[in-house]
């Protein structure tokens, strides 16, 4: 078991891409927005904020196309001619990916503590800790889900955007909702990042939204996801499934 997480884990760190927007980008955001406001009251938001937007990013967009390509070459498949079982591996996948991205979200944390001096104690270390497991985990099963509807990488990339532009713009995530259109609020409460956001800010002491609260939306999101996930979750590829049926009625190639 310790054999697969690990190896879990380095296939996961050679995701460049995902890597890249989950590290470097919400860096980089964060030092450039950063120095340009120089805003000691915004500078904690604008932490929170990149720390969410990379928990999205490598949440989402990571997991969702690990799982398209290890469908695709029959990973699943495979596994039903060993005694591991298929959801142990994906819980081992889902884990070292939670790992990972805890860690992650850590570097994006010490970064903005190093640059722009934000004072953090142990108690709200501990209390962010909990809120990026729930967020990433919740974020995960979100991933899962796109990939179990998407045809190719090409339908990942369409349906992942679609769902973080409303996210990231309906959610006061960089910016203050005080004057947003009403539709553009409600859209945003449709989605797990806005609370997420919020939980991060309440563990910071820079949100009147309830802590607990936070953790216990975002768990009835990560419920809810994982359900509807594990209801749709297809071991073979579509790509596969043609390819059976070709061979199984070679009439009807054209």
């Amino acid at each position: 078991m310790m054999t697969i997480l690990k190896t879990m884990i380095v296939t996961s760190l050679r995701d460049k891409i995902t890597l890249f927007y989950s590290i470097i980008f919400p860096i980089g955001l964060l030092i450039g927005l950063g120095y340009y406001f120089n805003n000691d009251a915004y500078t904690p938001k604008l932490l929170t904020g990149v720390i969410a937007l990379s928990s999205l990013f490598w949440g989402v967009s990571g997991i969702a196309f690990q799982v398209h390509g290890q469908r695709s070459r029959g990973v699943y498949q495979l596994l039903k001619l060993t005694p591991f079982p298929v959801i142990g591996f994906i819980f081992l996948m889902t884990a070292a990916r939670t790992i990972l991205g805890i860690v992650i979200n850590l570097v994006v944390l010490f970064t903005g503590t190093l640059f722009f001096n934000v004072a953090i104690n142990l108690g709200q270390v501990l209390a962010l800790l909990g809120m990026m497991f729930i967020g990433i985990l919740c974020f995960t099963c979100l991933g899962f889900l796109i990939s179990n509807f998407a045809h190719n990488e090409g339908q990942i990339s369409i349906i992942s955007n679609l769902l973080f532009m409303p996210m990231i713009f309906g959610t006061d995530t960089f910016y203050s909702l005080h004057s947003a259109p009403g539709w553009v609020v409600k859209m945003g409460e449709l989605f797990p990042l806005g609370y997420y956001v919020h939980g991060l800010r309440s563990a910071l002491g820079t949100s009147n939204m309830s802590f607990t609260g936070s953790v216990m939306i975002l768990v009835i999101f990560t419920f809810v996801l994982l359900l509807l996930s594990a209801v749709t979750f297809n071991q073979e590829g579509k790509g596969q499934i043609r390819l059976k049926k070709v061979m199984r009625n070679p009439d009807h190639v054209a």
